[in-house]
């Protein structure tokens, strides 16, 4: 869970992570399976206005 927080912190396109199962145990924990979605960036123009 910290490194997807990590993940999630750097990449700011990233809109969607599913996790699932994750399995818990003594050792750690474990994901069997994970599907993560990102949303283009979009280049900054800085002579570009916004409307709003």
């Amino acid at each position: 869970m910290h490194r997807l927080s990590w993940m999630a912190s750097d990449l700011p396109q990233l809109t969607d992570a599913d996790l699932n199962p994750v399995l818990a145990g003594p050792h750690g924990v474990t994901t069997l399976d994970a599907r993560v979605r990102l949303v283009p960036r979009h280049a900054h123009d800085p002579y570009l206005r916004r409307l709003r």
